[in-house]
């Protein structure tokens, strides 16, 4: 009931009927009182002050209804102001005009003569064609308000969908290599299984609990990636020759999650878990200025690069979307595939305005 009422109450705040409504009724109102000699209100107060909107509410209408939808809104400006001054100086010749004849025919029982010359007719009717087009313009500004808002909670809703979909497509394939990894080192019953563990389940950790905002340190971010690689080097053992180097300020920063990984990841499906030859991953990470700069190369096997298109896939697709939403003209993106290496260049401005 009380969730109805509300629904009711917001409908009839948001009627433009109703705020025409109370527009009018209050321009009634102040100049019903504004042309009266006495202090009561008599009934031809009533009627003058009828006669006198007649002009006002056409041309307030005329500006409202075709001026600026008509020319405003198209930024055709010198008609707007064209038209504009026509229907200014028509208010004031109308109403001049209105108890000049008309009145004579709408209210033939009384007899009226407009005390307003032309030049104070048209000091009310540029106050009310004024008033009105900001009272427009103003309505307008609201409606691109709104839709700005609305499309900031699509964005959000967009980019948290985007970020668990990243997220479970990270998780199995991952979380079972691994597994396998640690179960042979537990077989040898190596003095390091321990350590891998650890590693292992503070990457987990990350994963679950604490990259489920749309931001998060940029200290936690890099210690993912660095879990990662040291597990991805138990795993490639000395098949393939990984080298990292992470330097600058991490302290106070922030970043969306998983931005860079799904890179790294690719770079170990088409490069560095291959097998076929000497593979190379070579990543640098580089914080300057609130600004992050990521580069990465990763060999692509002789045996299978007419195969590997190591551009593609859902993780990076993914990633560029987020990008986009995320870092909006403050991000740059460069992928390059030569014959034998596959790299990427990747810029964030990460003290941005975030928006959400």
């Amino acid at each position: 009931m009380i969730h109805q009422l509300k629904n009711i109450l917001s409908r009839t705040i948001q009627s433009r009927f109703l705020h025409h409504l109370l527009f009018w009724v209050l321009s009634f109102y102040v100049l019903i009182h504004y042309f009266s000699y006495e202090e009561k209100l008599s009934k031809i107060d009533y009627v003058y002050t009828a006669l006198f909107h007649i002009s006002l509410v056409i041309g307030v209408y005329i500006n409202l209804l075709l001026l600026i939808p008509g020319f405003l809104r198209r930024e055709k400006y010198f008609l707007f102001l064209v038209c504009f001054i026509v229907v200014w100086f028509a208010i004031a010749y109308l109403n001049e005009f209105t108890f000049g004849y008309l009145s004579d025919y709408i209210a033939p029982d009384y007899f009226f003569i407009s005390s307003y010359e032309i030049a104070d007719l048209l000091k009310f009717s540029i106050v009310y064609l004024g008033l009105t087009t900001l009272l427009k313009l103003s309505e307008s500004w609201f409606a691109v308000i709104e839709t700005e808002k609305k499309l900031v909670e699509m964005k959000q809703k967009q980019s948290e969908t985007e970020l668990l979909a990243l997220k479970s497509n990270i998780h199995p394939h991952f979380l079972f290599n691994n597994l396998n990894s640690l179960y042979a080192l537990a077989r040898k019953k190596s003095d390091e299984t321990p350590h891998y563990i650890l590693q292992l389940s503070d990457l987990m950790r990350y994963m679950i609990y604490e990259s489920n905002d749309l931001y998060v340190d940029l200290e936690k971010e890099i210690a993912y990636i660095t879990n990662y690689l040291e597990l991805q080097k138990l795993r490639c053992k000395n098949k393939t020759k990984i080298q990292y180097l992470i330097e600058g300020e991490l302290d106070g920063q922030k970043i969306a999650p998983f931005l860079m990984i799904p890179f790294i990841e690719n770079s170990f499906k088409h490069g560095g878990l291959n097998q076929f030859d000497r593979d190379i991953i070579d990543l640098s990470i580089r914080i300057e200025n609130a600004k992050l700069e990521m580069n990465l190369r990763n060999s692509i096997p002789k045996q299978s690069r007419k195969e590997i298109d190591p551009i593609g896939g859902f993780g990076i697709e993914n990633v560029k979307s987020r990008l986009d939403s995320l870092y909006p003209n403050k991000h740059e993106l460069h992928l390059s595939k030569q014959e034998d290496e596959f790299s990427i260049a990747l810029k964030i401005e990460l003290n941005h305005e975030q928006k959400y």
